[in-house]
């Protein structure tokens, strides 16, 4: 079975969970009547409902299967919670994710499954209401709205369970509330602060005071207007009057301030709106966060970059000059026996301290000498590693990589390379040097080996979040426009190439009435359409706020592909009816630009093209494509 990946919100799944203490409990009646319901209703063998536990998925109830839970990497049940749909697979025997399971390919030989996901309060996936038998079906949208109006009956069964869990919760932090509150307000790491619906700060805390800058006393004599940067003061107070109005419960901003030093303080500002018992408006709550840090963190970074190179060289440095002291320690074992054997124990010290990889190694590839670290990454014995082969304690992969410059250093060479050993901690970047005995007649070389993992991972996250975007964690405009660049130069390869440009219909709209938080789930939920709807090794962007692209080439005119992805584009966005149980209608209006590829074609023509084409899709009423030639 190919594994599912597990949930971003796996942590916090399997918390609500355990929260819950469901998990091992007797058999529910009213869950085993919706079960026998279901399977009588869609006329099938089993009906189940499913929790998915971190190694398991367990049966709350169980209609027409005797079992009580089995693996979760051989679970159904576990790409179904993936889903935001009902998920359907028509004949498990033909998929490849499931055909190689035990149920399928062994007693009770399982053929059809559909499973709807069942929600936690939060929105977060638990489990499944799915159904299951041992010959195919045809499950059209209206049965998949019935297994999901069935699933909603389920799911109020763990929302009641998880009210009775919250009330007794709060029952029992009740008599410390106030006290609780505060500690966080005055102990907090960032600013809070009540303030009036004319601006005027009513009580702030030490952290609000300390950002800045102004004593207590002072700041509750000024209004926030007074120390607003200007530039930003208006956008502020307008998102200040939709939440007055009731447009909008709450709001996030970057903002500026001016603290009493007179210096520009950039804060991450959340405001929202308090009651009074009546329900009219009585003051607002602010939350203000420190962000100046983002800059120093960056600098933070780069220092650190700067300063491991620094380091592995130093330490390369070092160590040469160790092992050229080494090397005169060894020479001189001729002169006394007593005395080599002093000399080796302090060697025996100071290697086994430094953390790194220290070995001697004959040029028929056997260990002669290696420090304590190859124990600890290693698991072997020091005592055991002298006279092993070097595959079998660096592994045949890493050895592979490490065979050309093995060949270099026997010929007498120094030589430096980045590697990767699988050590106990798992795989490891290293930055290793080779070094000749000088002695050529003793028929070996040393090894150093550094761990430069941590600068390995630093480079990796920054070279992804350069050419990524967050959001969506789709390629970037730089990403799209570097690829788009190439495959022009490239003309060969690529002969014909396609470029789609979407826009999303009434996303301001979707914005102004639900908040950027919404939008920006929308946004995700835009994009893992895209990527279901393109081939596997087309390019799908995000070029910046509702504007997606697609690009691919291919060896003939792509306007059948082209027309097929636009129908699946459109089709999954149609089909989403709720995202976080609100309602939402999606289309989006399409424009493709089709080129036949040659040294003349410019990026900006086939920019402009798509653009073109969009905009003719949404003269002809939004939610359709339209596709422009290249002449």
């Amino acid at each position: 079975m190919i594994p599912v990946r597990l949930p971003n919100t796996e942590k916090q799944r399997i918390e609500i969970l355990k929260s819950l203490q469901i998990l091992d409990t007797p058999p529910s009646e009213q869950l085993d009547r919706v079960t026998r319901l279901v399977a009588d209703f869609f006329n099938v063998p089993i009906a189940l409902v499913t929790l998915i536990d971190s190694d398991r998925q367990w049966f709350k109830s169980c209609f027409g299967l005797s079992l009580t839970e089995t693996p979760r990497d051989i679970s159904v049940c576990s790409h179904a919670i993936m889903q935001r749909s009902v998920f359907v697979v028509p004949d498990l025997r033909k998929d490849p994710r499931f055909c190689h399971i035990p149920p399928v390919v062994e007693a009770p030989h399982l053929v059809f499954y559909a499973g709807c996901q069942i929600h936690s309060r939060q929105g977060i996936a638990l489990g499944t209401l799915c159904i299951i038998d041992s010959k195919k079906h045809k499950f059209s949208h209206d049965d998949e709205q019935k297994l999901s109006d069935f699933a909603k009956i389920v799911e109020q069964y763990f929302h009641s369970l998880e009210e009775t869990t919250y009330t007794r919760k709060v029952e029992d932090s009740l008599s410390n509330t106030e006290s609780m509150f505060a500690q966080t307000f005055n102990q907090a790491a960032v600013g809070m602060a009540n303030v009036s619906l004319t601006g005027q700060w009513l009580r702030v805390n030490p952290k609000l005071c300390e950002l800045l800058g102004y004593p207590e006393p002072e700041l509750l004599n000024k209004t926030f207007q007074e120390i607003t940067y200007p530039d930003d003061l208006n956008t502020d107070l307008d998102l200040l009057q939709d939440v007055l109005d009731g447009k909008i419960e709450t709001y996030t901003i970057e903002k500026r301030y001016i603290t009493k030093q007179n210096h520009i303080f950039w804060v991450l500002l959340t405001v929202s709106m308090m009651k009074n018992s009546q329900g009219m408006p009585h003051h607002f709550i602010s939350i203000i966060v420190d962000i100046n840090d983002k800059v120093s963190i960056e600098n933070e970074l780069k220092n650190l970059t700067d300063e491991l190179e620094t380091r592995v060289k130093d330490r390369t440095e070092q160590l040469e000059r160790m092992l050229h002291l080494v090397n005169e320690e060894v020479e001189q074992r001729i002169e006394t026996q007593n005395l080599l054997n002093i000399e080796k124990e302090r060697l025996k010290e100071i290697t086994d301290n430094v953390p790194a990889l220290i070995s001697c190694v004959n040029h028929q590839l056997h260990y002669t000498f290696n420090n304590k670290t190859y124990e600890d990454w290693f698991g072997l014995q020091t005592k055991n590693i002298v006279g092993m082969y070097m595959p079998d304690v660096i592994g045949k992969t890493s050895f592979r990589a490490a065979q050309r410059y093995i060949e270099k250093v026997i010929a007498g060479q120094k030589v430096s390379f980045e590697n990767t050993l699988p050590t106990k901690e798992g795989i490891k970047y290293v930055q290793t040097t080779l070094i000749p005995n000088r002695d050529r007649e003793q028929g070996e070389f040393y090894i150093l080996s550094l761990d430069i993992t941590e600068l390995k991972q630093l480079q990796q996250t920054l070279i992804f979040e350069a050419s990524h975007d967050m959001l969506t964690n789709l390629p970037n405009r730089r990403s799209f426009i570097d690829t788009l660049n190439n495959m022009l130069l490239d003309p060969e390869q690529h002969t014909w190439l396609a470029l789609f440009f979407l826009d999303l219909d009434g996303f301001k709209e979707i914005n102004d009435s639900y908040g950027h938080e919404f939008g920006d789930k929308v946004l995700q939920t835009v994009a893992e359409i895209i990527c279901k709807s393109v081939r596997q090794n087309d390019m799908a962007a995000r070029l910046a706020g509702d504007e997606f692209t697609i690009l691919f080439s291919h060896s003939d005119n792509p306007q059948h592909i082209v027309s097929a992805i636009s129908q699946r584009l459109l089709q999954g966005l149609s089909e989403v009816t709720h995202i976080d149980q609100t309602p939402v209608r999606l289309s989006a209006s399409i424009g493709i630009a089709i080129a036949l590829n040659d040294d003349l074609l410019k990026p900006e023509t086939l920019l402009s093209l798509a653009d073109k084409a969009m905009y003719q899709a949404k003269q002809l009423g939004k939610g359709t494509f339209c596709i422009e030639y290249h002449s």
